[in-house]
Formats: structure tokens, sequence, C-alpha cells
């Protein structure tokens, strides 16, 4: 037994949590055994004890000795070995008591492997209790032994010192020496001058030969009367009596040695006389902590309160500690009203987090998310500053703004450019809500000063020197331009580009991703074992089902099978496959709606970020790209991990292999007949972080994205809209004569409830309205690949409404089908269409782009522009 438990458990492949479940508490008849198991092994080791050291008092294996020495001759070196001593001249008698104790020292090991294996329970489960009791008897039993050893070491010691007829008649097997009275100053009452009086104590009998004296008597006297023993009895229940305090024991104390918990007073679970497991600590002066606690201090998650006498409140933390101190996730409510939400370490914010100040009716109400360094702002973050409307988004260091930014107020002023102690200071641009546009220098927040360029919404520009602070006049001194229609390209002054003086997207929420990457064991992005990180997402989702027993919110029964069946590691063996890339699919959809898996927290994560960034002041329409940037950003950063927990995933962009041919026949838009040829890849065949994570990703992110588009093209739509108001008076005849749509694609007759009704001039809403109905559909998905798909789907409905008129075969060309296409857009009345054409073309995958989604999204978006442009006569 004397083996790291850690060892065995390795050899063998089993997890602690596991192999306790499995050998120890699978049922209750097993859990019988074993304590009958463990009891037995009790009883014999008092028998076996007992055995020996009668055998040591008789003098047993100095008698030993001599056959021994005959009997091994040559081979004592292994009897040492055996026993374990290390010294060469120790002696066969020696060498053979300490052979024959050796399974009693051995009890010790025993009641550590017991704790090991308790320590991998709740502290207020069943099982811990009882691993716990089973552990403080063996080890009661490993302290109760070696006293008897002593004893008969001590009892032998007294036979070899006072050898005689007299002693040799008192020597039996189970008689031990208590104390004798040859070395301690005691006189009988009225006896003679120079009589001699010798008293022996023994575990049985009392003997005078010619009070820690009465107590000696009394308990020797007891025993013998009541036939009774001091041995610990073992009991498999709550009731265990023990001479020595137990190992593991829950108990009230008052520290008054220690410096930090001085005068503190602790009730809970102990273990080796330290708070271990659950309890509560108390300060006199009313700080508290109840939770979990580790060889003394503070580990685990707890509850931590400290009073705030000046403004009669508390500062509140509910998190995870170690070693003492806050680290991990948390939740710190000042006595300020400041709410802060994050990580913490060493007691400090440190790593992600968000800070609210404030309340909407206070004074100063803001929040900030982003990164916090020894609990300092710094790194990325967002700061929303309520009070006077405006959104900080960029750099931080030592708690200011330092760096590359951008601002957004409630005004429609935009900037983005450098950053010097919480001023704009040095180059930057500056765009108000009509689009007039300054490029150049500032010295404090809002204040022009230096060089620069200023452009009006007609292009007009003006070069030169500025002062001043925006909105409350500027003096200028420079050169006024009026670009004219015949003027070159080169004397044109340059279409601006935003999000050249903004943060790049890639270092947007570092912190974040780095948390994740911790949580799966690595240290750098993708440097790390795969193995180890699958062992540690096991874990996290263990320990985070543990913590919910005790929370209020219940887990649902199909939450907790979703959690059971994400800690299995998912086993991909052979040639990477269609089917292995959906079962991935499958478990990203299910770790990702599950904030106990890390990448589920990491999307959930994510996604309050980009709501904190553009939802509120953020909702700014020059802000459009960088939502889009940052979107890519993520499925670029995700994919990475993705591909790390399956290294079998291809690369970006790479080709799956088919394990199956794909069917040879298939539908065509442009007949409706069978049609073997394939104009485009089957999407999701392609590789891609869109494709694989875009599902899991948009719909979560979709409103404030969708608001930025709807912004952006605020003005083109709204024409647009007016065409379709406009054009859609008209009955369907009309229209479709309008379109240039051939008579030949006009329904004549449509069907109502199984009775067909002829196509009159009056007649509105009625032709291809399948085909409209489906169109509809595009404002009702996310992700570009179904909008796709629901495009595709439209072109499909046409072909078969024109199929069922023309009862022929039929081949489309681009200019019969785009008028009847047309027509089925403006029927659809799809109120933000332009949002949705740029949204599908931003995110769309690349390789669709030539294909027939491609070519049918082209055609949607030609009509979007062709309606802008119809008039009618």
């Amino acid at each position: 037994m004397n083996v790291d438990i850690t060892k065995v458990l390795k050899l063998i492949g089993e997890k602690p949590r596991s192999i306790c479940s499995r050998c120890l508490f699978k049922n209750s008849e097993e859990e019988i055994n074993i304590l009958t198991l463990i009891y037995v092994c009790f009883l014999f080791c008092l028998r076996y004890c007992t055995s020996i050291t009668n055998f040591l008092v008789m003098g047993g294996f100095q008698l030993l000795a001599k056959p021994a020495i005959d009997f091994l001759n040559k081979n004592q070196e292994l009897l040492q070995d055996l026993s374990e001593v290390n010294d060469e001249n120790t002696q066969l008698m020696e060498i053979l008591n300490t052979l024959f104790f050796l399974p009693i020292r051995q009890l010790h090991n025993y009641a550590k492997v017991l704790l090991k294996l308790a320590t991998c329970f709740e502290v207020t489960s069943p099982e811990y209790q009882k691993l716990q009791d089973s552990s403080s008897c063996y080890e009661s039993l490993a302290v109760h032994l070696g006293r008897k050893r002593k004893e008969a070491e001590y009892t032998l010691g007294f036979w070899k010192t006072f050898p005689g007829k007299m002693t040799d008649s008192l020597r039996k097997p189970e008689r031990r020496l208590l104390c004798e009275s040859s070395n301690r100053a005691l006189s009988l009452q009225h006896a003679g001058r120079f009589s001699v009086n010798w008293f022996i104590l023994f575990n049985d009998a009392l003997v005078h030969a010619q009070t820690k004296w009465l107590r000696a008597v009394s308990q020797a006297v007891d025993q013998a009367l009541r036939g009774t023993s001091d041995l610990p009895p073992y009991s498999s229940g709550s009731s265990i009596q023990r001479q020595e305090p137990p190992i593991s024991r829950s108990a009230k104390y008052t520290f008054y040695k220690d410096a930090r918990l001085k005068d503190a007073t602790y009730d809970g679970r102990w273990l080796s006389g330290k708070p271990h497991g659950r309890g509560v600590l108390k300060w006199p002066d009313g700080k508290m902590y109840s939770g979990m606690f580790r060889n003394g201090l503070e580990d685990g998650y707890g509850e931590y309160r400290i009073p705030n006498k000046a403004l009669n409140k508390e500062d509140h933390y509910v998190g995870h500690w170690k070693e003492g101190k806050m680290c991990g996730q948390g939740v710190f409510s000042y006595a300020s009203g400041e709410v802060f939400e994050g990580c913490f370490q060493d007691n400090m914010r440190h790593g992600h987090g968000l800070l609210r100040s404030g309340k909407l009716t206070s004074s100063s109400p803001s929040m900030f998310i982003g990164q916090w360094v020894m609990d300092k702002k710094a790194g990325y973050g967002v700061f929303d500053d309520i009070t006077r409307g405006e959104k900080y988004m960029g750099m931080w260091q030592d708690d200011v703004c330092q760096g590359n930014g951008v601002v957004v107020t409630q005004f429609g002023l935009y900037y983005e450019g450098n950053f010097h102690l919480n001023k704009m200071m040095g180059n930057g641009v500056l765009l108000s809500e009509d689009d007039t546009i300054y490029e150049g220098e500032f010295s404090d927040d809002w204040t022009l000063n230096g060089k620069g360029t200023l452009t009006m919404p007609n292009g007009d520009y003006i070069e030169g020197y500025f002062s001043g602070e925006w909105g409350s006049g500027i003096k200028i001194t420079g050169t006024y331009f009026k670009p004219s229609l015949y003027d070159s390209d080169k004397d044109r002054p340059k279409v601006l580009k935003l999000g050249n003086l903004a943060v790049p997207a890639d270092e947007k929420w570092k912190a974040v991703f780095d948390e994740c990457w911790r949580q799966l064991g690595c240290e750098n992005p993708g440097q790390g074992d795969v193995w180890k990180a699958w062992d540690n997402i096991a874990v996290a989702l263990t320990t985070s089902r543990r913590q919910h027993r005790d929370s209020p919110e219940i887990l649902s029964r199909s939450q907790t099978q979703t959690l059971e069946s994400l800690e299995f590691i998912p086993q991909h063996v052979g040639a990477f496959s269609v089917e292995k890339y959906d079962d991935i699919k499958k478990y990203l959809i299910k770790a990702c709606d599950t904030p106990l898996h890390p990448l589920g927290r990491l999307v959930e994560t994510l996604v309050a970020v980009y709501r904190m960034t553009y939802v509120g002041v953020g909702a700014n329409r020059r802000l459009l790209q960088e939502a889009v940037k940052e979107i890519k950003s993520y499925l670029k950063r995700l994919f990475q991990l993705v591909r790390f927990l399956f290294p079998e995933l291809p690369e970006e962009g790479s080709t799956i292999p088919l394990s199956a041919p794909l069917p040879t026949e298939r539908k065509s838009f442009c007949t409706g007949r069978s049609d073997s040829r394939s104009e485009s890849p089957e999407p999701g065949y392609v590789v891609t972080s869109s494709g694989l994570l875009l599902p899991v990703l948009l719909p979560r992110l979709y409103p404030p994205l969708f608001m930025l588009y709807a912004l952006d093209n605020d003005r083109e739509e709204d024409i647009y809209w007016e065409c379709v108001l406009r054009l859609n008076k008209q009955p369907d005849v009309a229209l479709l004569g309008f379109l240039g749509v051939q008579r030949k694609f006009w329904p004549v007759s449509l069907s109502i409830l199984g009775e067909s009704k002829k196509i009159l001039p009056t007649t509105k809403d009625a032709c291809f309205a399948s085909a409209i109905e489906c169109l509809q559909q595009i404002s009702t998905t996310f992700t570009p690949s179904d909008k796709l798909k629901v495009i595709q789907q439209t072109f499909e409905e046409i072909s078969q409404s024109v199929l069922a008129s023309l009862q022929e075969d039929f081949l489309w060309s681009m200019d019969d089908l785009f008028p009847v296409f047309l027509y089925v857009v403006l029927r659809a009345r799809i109120r933000n269409l332009g949002s949705e054409v740029h949204l599908i073309e931003d995110l769309m995958d690349p390789y669709l782009q030539h294909g027939e989604q491609g070519i049918m999204f082209t055609t949607l978006k030609a009509c979007y522009y062709q309606i802008q442009r119809e008039k009618l006569n």
C-alpha cells in the first residue's frame, strides 16, 4: 500500500471520481460489503497486534533469533531489505521485531489512501463522510496499536531489568506493566525504618513486594473487574469513540495566535487541525466569509462581506477563491454602489470584467467592460458614459484612455484617432451627423489644433490650420477648394476610409479568448495538450454541475443530459468525412448553448461585449464595418479553438472528401425538371469558419448587427420603400406588363381551395403567390447560407409555377427570368431588403459567390437597385 494513489489511478486509467463510484458506492449492497471488509481488517489488526506484543513480552524474538541465523545463513540481507531497516549493524532480533510489526506501520498509509479517495467527493456527501470516518478509524487504530507496542517493549524491559523467581512468577503474555516504584519516591505509612517496599502496578494486578498512582490503580482495577480494555470500538455509524482527536470533523474554534485570523471564529469542517471543507469564518469587526476552505485557507466558491462604517453599508463578494485570496470568476458589490463582475487574481481585478458605476438616477452612471491588469483598466475596453451620452472603444493603460480608440456620441458625432491621458490628442478623424469630415490634429477632447482638412457634405473642402472646439467656433487659416466635374481624379480629395485609426479587430477582447485558452490548459493560443484540454472541459462541466446543485436554479432534465453528453470526448477514427464534420457541428451547437462549457462561456461573453459595444449610443451607422470586422475576427479565433480541440478538422477552405457519391439528379431552377448538372458545390462540403460557426454565433449577434445595417442604408432604403409602395398599387396584370414580363409566363388561372379561378385585370397579389411567400422568409433567417437557401427556393417556386402554366419543358434566360423575379421581389414587400442584401454580401462564404446561389443572389441585388430606378408613367 506504500504507493501514491495518483500513480495507482494512472496505471489503471481511471479518474478518481469514477473509481470511487465504481468500487465503493455503486450501490447499497456493495457499500455494505466494503464496510464489512474494513471491519474485518480492523479486527484482524487488533488480534495480530495482540499476538505479536504477547510474543514480544515473553522474549520470543530473542529466542527466535538463534534458529533464524541458522535457517537464513547468508540471506540475512534479504531479511533486512524486507523489514526496511537501513542500518547494517542492526541485530537480527531487532530486524525480526521490525519485520513482524511492519503491517501495523502500514495502517497510516491505509488511512491516507481513504482520505485521498474522500477528496474526490463533495464534503457534504455521504461518501465523503464514510470515507473520512473509515480513515479516522484506521488512524486511531494505528496510534492505539503503536501505544500497545510501546507498552509491550516497556514491559519486556522491566522483565530484563529485574530477573528472578518472583518476577518470573508474575510474567504472563497478556500482562503489561503500568508503573513500578523503584525510581519513584514512595513511602508506606507506619512502615518500619529499614523496611523495603516495592510496588508494581500491572494492567490486571497491584503487587506489593516486601494518586498518577491513584488514577492508574483505579483504571487497572476497573478494567479487571469489568473485563474491558481501552481499545477504540469500530462502528460504521456516526458514533465513533476516539481517544485521539479525529483527522476530519466539524467544530467551532476561535483563533488567538494566527495574525491573519486573530480573534476570528471558525465554525465548520476541519482536516488535520486546519479548516478544510465548508465553513463560516467571522471576525469581531463584522467581516464574514462563508464557503469552502482548503488547508486552512479560503479556497473554492465562497461569499465574503466587509462592513463599511463610513457609508453604513458593506462590500460584498461572491465568487471563487484560491489560497486565501479572491481568484477566478466573481461578483464584487462595493458599498459605494459600484459592481464588478469578472476575473480576480490575488484580491485584485485582473482579466476580463464589467464595472457598473452608479445608476441611471445618479450623478455619474457609467459602464466599463474590458481588460484589467492588477486592479487597473489596461488593454482593450469599452466605456459607456451614460451621463454625457458618449461611448469610448479603444485602448487603456493605468486606468486612462491611451492609444488608438473610437468615440461616438448620442448627437451622431464620430471620432477615431489617438488618445493620451484620457484626451483626444494627436492625429484623428471627426465626422458629424451631416457627413462633415475633419482629418487632422487634435489637442483635447473635440478640440482641433493644427494642420488638417475639413470636407463639406457637398464635396467642398478646406486645407490649412485649425484651432478651436468643435461646435463652438473654429479659427481657420487655409485654402478653400470646390471640386469641379472636370477635375481629374488626382485633383479630387481621397474618399475617406474609416477604421485605419481604430483598434484592429484581432486586438479586441484578447483577455476573453486568453481566459478560454487557460481553461483548456494552454498558456498560449494553440499551444498545449489536446487530451489535457478535454480533461479540463470534463472537470469544468462536472464542477459546474455540482455547484448548481446548491443554487436556486435547478437544471432541467434536458440540460443535465446535455451536460452529461458533453463530458464525453468525441472520438473520430479514420479519414475525415462529412458525417464527422456534422458531428462536430452538433457538438459545437450543444457546447455553445451551455454557459458551463468553456466554449459556451466564451460565446456568452462575446455576445455580451458585442451588445455592450453596438447597442445604445454605440448604434452608430459609421460603426458598421467595425462590427462586421469584429464578427469575422470572432470566427477566425473561434475556428482556431475548434481546430485545436478537433485536430482532424481540415484547414479553412479545404474540401471534405465525400464518403458516398451525391445524387446524380436534382431539380434545376432553370427548367424545373431533373438536371444532372451541378453548377455549384453543396454548402457544408467546403470547410469554412463561417459555415461552421455562424449558425451558432450570428443569431445571438443579429439584433445589434442588423440595426447597424438598417441605419447605414436608411436613406437608400427609404427610396426603395417608396418605390415599392407606389408600384404595389397596381393590379397583377398591369404590374407584369409594366415590368416587361413575357405574356407566356403570365398565370392565366389560380387554384383556391381546389377551385380554379381566372386571373382578372383587377386581380391583385395572386400571381406567383408561393414564390412571394417563400421570399418573405428571408427576414426570419439569420445566416447568409440560410438566406441564400430561401432565395434558391424562391427561384425554384417560380420555375414550378411557370412549368405548371406552360405544360412543357423550357429553358430560362436571364432576360426572361429577371422581370419575373423583379415582380416577386416587389410583391414580397421586404422592408429592409437593402440591409439583407448587404449582410449577405459581407458575410457569405467566398466559395458560394461564383456558384448557382451566387448568381441568384446577384439577381436579387440587381432587383433591389432596379426598383429604386423604376418610375411610373
